[in-house]
């Protein structure tokens, strides 16, 4: 949490361009991991797919603009909080999705038709909300598990409810390459994406992380 911090070699810089720093620091992580999970599925990512993004939290409201920027895909997004839905509506969203309604993926299946869905970028890693992905994948899909919340997944490759699909890919990506990083930067440099946030200074960061357990902090 310094102001300041040495690095032993200019290898582990990333330069920021027209960036703000404050601007920058969250794309470290919160832009970084989605797009590494977005873009390691992105030749499968078609016009004629649709993909679902789970949490549109820290993660997932970054996740959203990186697929509108990087790909044609159409993109449905679930989450729990109606602001967090209107938010990716406001992104390019072609629908929302509420993931505490008993009918979350037949909503989701009314979108995709027959094909059901490509991907899967789950961002919260529950229990329900991985259950819910493995309803609404299709056939040669892709599920990319990022939130760590202990959810799990049990491998049963078939046709059956619950199962995973013939040809899916199941990854639990993390972070990602300086590559990736420094093609964060240019997306946010070129005003493709930006962060929710706000800022404190450092004298504050107990408070902050009390509000933050809490849910309330935007972005």
């Amino acid at each position: 949490m310094a102001e300041y911090m040495i690095v032993p070699d200019g290898r582990f810089l990333v330069r920021l361009g027209k960036l703000d720093p404050k601007a920058a620091a969250p794309l470290t992580d919160a832009a970084l991991t989605p797009y590494h999970a977005i873009k390691s599925v992105l030749p499968a990512l078609t016009p004629d797919s649709v993909v679902v993004m789970i949490g549109i939290g820290g993660l997932g409201h970054k996740g959203v603009q990186i697929l509108r920027a990087v790909s044609a895909a159409r993109l449905v997004a679930a989450d729990s909080n109606e602001a967090k839905l209107e938010f990716a509506r406001g992104h390019g969203a072609v629908a929302t999705v509420d993931t505490r309604s008993e009918n979350a993926a037949e909503e989701i299946l009314a979108v995709s038709g027959s094909r059901k869905i490509k991907a899967v970028f789950d961002f919260v890693g529950i229990q329900s909300t991985i259950d819910l992905a493995m309803r609404v994948l299709g056939y040669d899909s892709h599920l990319a598990i990022v939130g760590l919340g202990g959810g799990v997944m049990s491998f049963s490759p078939g046709t059956a409810v619950g199962c995973v699909p013939w040809g899916c890919s199941v990854t639990a990506p993390f972070g990602g390459t300086r590559l990736d990083l420094m093609e964060v930067i240019a997306l946010a440099e070129a005003g493709m994406t930006e962060a929710e946030m706000t800022c404190f200074s450092l004298d504050d960061a107990v408070r902050v992380y009390a509000r933050l357990a809490k849910g309330e902090i935007q972005g």
